[in-house]
């Protein structure tokens, strides 16, 4: 069975959590990135950023039957945690943060259609 579409989505998954536990790493050790960050931020980043890398990158890649619903179910916290920052902290986060969360949205949103189109050409 051809699973390239899922490959593709794992990999864009696994890119996506490296770089979101960079990111969150290097903030919550104190690198100044020139702006104002929450400081839950960069550890949600960082957490987030290791779970999608073991668990939904890994799950997509074997195309397993849970696959689908850790993406959406991480999705959903992308999205939940977006819309804390656009409105309980509104004005408090920097434009850089909430570009990077809808980066995160937008991605995850691929990573989803691929599943999908995935799931649909078997």
């Amino acid at each position: 069975m051809n699973t390239t579409l899922n490959k593709i989505a794992s990999i864009l998954a696994f890119i996506l959590g490296g770089l979101s536990i960079l990111a969150g790493g290097m903030a919550a050790r104190g690198w100044d990135p020139g702006y104002f960050v929450l400081n839950w931020l960069p550890v949600y980043n960082f957490i987030m950023g290791l779970l999608t890398v073991f668990i939904p990158a890994i799950l997509i890649w074997r195309n397993s039957r849970y696959a689908m619903s850790v993406a959406i179910a991480t999705f959903s916290i992308h999205a939940i945690v977006t819309l804390l920052l656009l409105s309980a902290f509104r004005g408090t986060p920097a434009a850089e943060s909430l570009l990077a969360m809808t980066f995160r949205l937008v991605v995850w949103l691929i990573i989803l259609a691929l599943m999908f189109f995935q799931s649909r050409k078997k």
